[in-house]
């Protein structure tokens, strides 16, 4: 396979900054319900640094911005080859924001989805891999509450893990079911349906369902239960039938559809090979006290990566290995500076003498 990222940074609005902290912004990498990804540079490293800098609306919230500060300082410790390096961060700025490195190379669901599904020995170094991103961050103490296609980055080297989850919302992922209920009824009876605040409102961390995608939710979460670690392990398994099947395990739907499918039905995770499939399965479990750890996850994906071969001691030793071996053909090429606007080139020619 040769895997590709974007060739061109997204333009800079207006708005957007163009310098944080020491770091000069060079263009878009994304944006989020919780902040806006930014590519900057400094004269101290080559390439580009992905700033992430937190909407104002969450930056306004104290409560948020304790979370942020804690959950940057736990960052800080995570040590791992499977995820993006922390760098640094200023969790007392106006816009409070966190810098680490910038991977190259695309996202697991944008190669899927226009190229093809992972088979073989690259399936196994995204499940391996992404199961080890998530062991060093459990034992941090952060759970990552996202995980999703979307924050797999296919880099050079190994499949990395971006977005740890920090400055997650307190949000409750039925609420828009519950507004429905709310809106459906007062249709029903032909009254004016009551106001019904917004979640940035009730929770203070910002509006909108920005738990999770739809989908991209552990059981336990539409439950209203506590999350967890296996939470992630749910989603882990998510992920890599995603990566064999080419679709999502539940399809695409209306929200609540979704949410009854992840609810009550079993995912669909063809491609996957027999014996990861059952590891799948028993990640994907309804029940999270019947999930594995990621630590368990880990080791059963090397020991299948692993047959009958004399396999190096540690599992850290064991990962790189695999992806030695096996995670072949990925480009490093960096994306270009965005192509400037046309006002902009006509600007500068005026100005030319």
């Amino acid at each position: 396979m040769i895997a590709r990222g974007p060739r061109r940074l997204q333009r800079l609005r207006p708005d957007d900054p163009r310098t944080v902290g020491a770091y000069d912004i060079v263009g878009r990498i994304g944006s989020g319900g919780m902040g806006t990804v930014y590519a900057g540079t400094t004269d101290e490293l080559s390439g580009y640094i992905a700033i992430k800098v937190v909407h104002g609306e969450h930056a306004a919230n104290q409560e948020f911005r304790k979370r942020f500060a804690r959950e940057a300082k736990l960052m800080a410790r995570v040590d791992s080859p499977c995820l993006a390096r922390f760098i640094h961060a200023d969790v007392e700025a106006e816009l409070p924001w966190l810098a680490t490195e910038f991977v190259p190379g695309p996202t697991l669901r944008h190669y899927v989805e226009r190229h093809q599904p992972l088979r073989g020995g690259m399936l196994l170094g995204l499940a391996a891999g992404t199961a080890e991103a998530l062991r060093s961050i459990h034992a941090a103490g952060i759970v990552h509450r996202d995980l999703k296609p979307s924050n797999i980055i296919l880099a050079p080297e190994a499949p990395k893990l971006l977005d740890f989850g920090i400055a997650y919302a307190d949000e409750d992922p039925t609420w828009w079911l519950r507004v429905r209920r709310v809106y459906r009824g007062a249709r029903e009876r032909r009254v004016s349906p009551p106001r019904v605040p917004s979640q940035s409102s009730k929770s203070g961390s910002g509006g909108g369902d920005r738990v999770g995608t739809p989908g991209w939710i552990s059981p336990e979460q539409y439950q209203r239960k506590a999350v967890s670690d296996r939470s992630d392990i749910f989603l882990w398994g998510a992920l890599v039938g995603f990566a064999a099947a080419r679709h999502d395990p539940f399809g695409h739907g209306p929200p609540k559809e979704m949410a009854r499918r992840v609810l009550h039905e079993q995912p669909d995770l063809q491609g996957l090979p027999p014996q990861l499939k059952e590891l799948v399965l028993a990640a994907m479990a309804k029940n999270p006290d019947d999930r594995p750890s990621s630590k368990e996850v880990l080791q059963r994906v090397l020991e299948l990566a692993e047959p009958g071969e004399e396999a190096p001691a540690g599992d850290r030793q064991r990962l790189r290995a695999l992806l030695s071996r096996e995670w072949t053909r990925v480009s490093d090429r960096l994306p270009k500076p965005p192509r400037p606007a046309l006002r902009e080139i006509l600007t500068s020619r005026r100005e030319q003498p």
